[in-house]
């Protein structure tokens, strides 16, 4: 019996440390370029565009039964905001109906965002915002429900971490949204029964066991994926005062009482089904967790008290039916009660990009602890990453999936893993594992232009996520950065940096893998680079290179008398063959730590790489 062909993402495991993914909708983006479509959880086209380059993407069972969407990203191209610089994220942002706000004191300016050579993901931001909003319609083309409602999402996201920043683009955002709403309001009376709610245009029968749901009917992966956007804008618009607070509200309330009719109280929790129909009476989790936070997030925000009485039992469900512990990690099934025990299996990454922000949402509340934060970080960073930024693994426990599925789902991934990157009682490191996955997967996989690109919903939803959840160590980025060309091997006067050590390296030149970078080649297999430490710092440290590679290869750390293997850096060719830059991530070995250049200043810790058909472009290094 096949578990739904529905949104997914991908999955990860990696090198001493420890990380989780998705595949779904999709909208408009940049460049021309043609690529392939995100699908919702029915395996329908979602693409935010949907306009005459828009194709949807085919759907793939994988073999072990669960039929996966598979998602695609086809976009139309909008100019980004002009780039500001960054400031950096200190200080708690103020409520702005703080009546001890000083209106002539000028607000931080909200701080842009870097992913390797990308330098104004703020920017792309903005820009992505406005490209899906006028690309989308759900009242026009009624596959588009699920891509507004990540794009509502996003502008969310956004907008509730700018609060206490400048934002010049805040009132334009809350109009964007508000429009949003009315569309997707004239279109929330076509399911069958009650209104508001959306689902499919066309009959489906989601689990493959016969029991085919009719065309028009309501599931909770549509519905839920528009209340969460609504309520995350209700939530911004409650806190400025909006006139529109409580229409907005109404709008968010009827969609999640709409399927108070379609819970299931269970001894250790309950949840939400995936449809109205009886015979999809199934705990899916990424689909009831939906529903479960924008119920409690309209609680929250002025809504009636009565809907905070189910979205606990709904997180109490899902750790109940868990397995794992805080230091190995965690694996969970798609689903649960209500599916034949035979024919549960592991979520795969694509799905569990919901599950996992329904974790941090938990995490937020206190309905979860620290302790069990550490075990998603170790799930993210020791499971589902593989070493492979843009290929994770398929599964939430380390299981592989069929290797198309595993590419596809990976792009995105990010969404699950930013929501978790300034976790309490989680790893940063998670955050800067997210930038590369966007990085590999799907900015250079795709030829994202480096100033003015835009992505689709999916990837607009995951760079607000990076904007909004960046931790303390990465609030203005990396710590430090050395791209290659003149000056990369200036030895430091102070302790802090990072560098290349120009022996066996060929000299700067700008090299083309799709986007074109400033890049060294190594000359020989023992290349090295450099990461300079204070001398009193013993802490973590992690480290990303963006890199070029037609084979695969290794990354080692010196210990005074051997290298130590850190971190795989892999051939960076895509599904196709295709020659791409990757961004990999990983952290420096604390228990072996040596000083290679003692009359430099700091620790100098040596890094090699073991090929010489690695090339180079960019040493980040950040100290937790």
């Amino acid at each position: 019996m096949a578990v739904p062909r529905a949104h997914c993402y991908g999955a990860i495991v990696r090198s001493g440390a420890s990380w989780c993914v998705l595949v779904v909708a999709l909208a408009a983006c940049g460049e021309g370029s043609s690529r392939s479509g995100d699908r919702d959880d029915a395996g329908r086209s979602m693409d935010a565009a949907s306009d005459a380059r828009g194709e949807p993407a085919d759907a793939h069972a994988d073999g072990g039964g669960l039929d996966v969407a598979i998602h695609a990203d086809d976009d139309a191209a909008l100019d980004a905001t002009p780039h500001r610089d960054a400031t950096d994220l200190d200080g708690p942002p103020s409520d702005p109906r703080d009546a001890t706000h000083d209106a002539s004191v000028a607000l931080p300016t909200f701080p842009e965002l870097a992913i390797g050579p990308y330098r104004a993901c703020l920017a792309m931001l903005l820009a992505s915002i406005r490209s899906n909003a006028e690309s989308l319609d759900t009242s026009r083309t009624y596959g588009h429900s699920a891509a507004q409602g990540y794009l509502l999402q996003a502008i969310g996201e956004l907008l509730w971490a700018a609060r206490g920043y400048d934002l010049p683009a805040r009132d334009e955002l809350v109009e964007i949204a508000l429009a949003e709403v009315e569309e997707l309001r004239a279109a929330a009376d076509r399911t069958t029964g009650a209104a508001p709610a959306f689902g499919l245009e066309d009959a489906w029968d989601a689990f493959g066991d016969g029991s085919t749901n009719p065309a028009f009917t309501a599931y909770t992966w549509q519905s839920g994926m528009v209340a969460l956007g609504v309520a995350k804008l209700v939530r911004v618009l409650d806190a400025l005062d909006h006139p529109s607070t409580a229409s907005t509200r109404d709008f968010g309330v009827a969609l999640v009482a709409r399927w108070d009719a379609h819970h299931s109280t269970v001894a250790d929790g309950g949840y939400w089904w995936y449809s109205t129909e009886p015979s999809d009476a199934i705990a899916v989790h990424n689909t009831s967790v939906l529903v479960a936070m924008a119920s409690q997030l309209l609680s929250e925000s002025g809504g009636p008290a009565s809907l905070a009485g189910r979205p606990r039992a709904a997180a109490d469900l899902l750790w109940a039916r868990m397995r794992g512990n805080p230091t190995i990690g965690y694996a969970w099934n798609y689903a649960d009660d209500g599916y034949p025990v035979a024919s549960r299996r592991a979520e795969d990454v694509s799905h569990a990009l919901v599950t996992t922000q329904m974790m941090r949402f938990a995490r937020d509340r206190d309905w979860w602890s620290n302790s069990q934060m550490q075990g998603v970080a170790a799930t993210l960073l020791g499971t589902m990453w593989t070493g492979h930024p843009a290929r994770l693994t398929g599964f939430v426990d380390g299981t592989r999936a069929a290797a198309d599925d595993e590419w596809t789902w990976s792009a995105a991934a990010v969404i699950g893993y930013a929501a978790h990157g300034d976790s309490p009682g989680g790893d940063p490191e998670v955050f800067d594992a997210a930038r590369s996955i966007l990085f590999s997967s799907y900015l250079a996989r795709h030829d994202r232009a480096l100033e003015g690109a835009t992505v689709d919903s999916v990837r607009t939803l995951a760079l607000a996520l990076l904007v909004a959840h960046r931790p303390t160590a990465f609030a203005g980025g990396s710590r430090w950065e050395r791209e290659a060309g003149p000056g990369d091997d200036a030895i430091p006067t102070a302790p802090g940096g990072a560098r290349f050590y120009i022996v066996d390296w060929d000299a700067p030149a700008r090299l083309s893998a799709g986007i074109e970078l400033p890049a060294r080649v190594a000359t020989s297999a023992n290349a090295n680079l450099l990461v300079d430490l204070d001398d009193a710092f013993d802490g973590r440290v992690v480290v990303s290179l963006v890199y070029r590679s037609s084979t695969d290869a290794t990354l080692s750390e010196w210990d005074g008398d051997r290298y130590h293997v850190l971190a795989p850096m892999p051939a960076t060719r895509d599904e196709t063959g295709t020659l791409r830059w990757f961004r990999t991530t990983f952290e420096l070995d604390r228990g072996i730590r040596f000083d290679y250049q003692p009359a430099v200043a700091g620790t100098n810790v040596l890094l090699q790489l073991s090929a010489d058909a690695v090339a180079v472009h960019r040493i980040e290094a950040t100290p937790l």
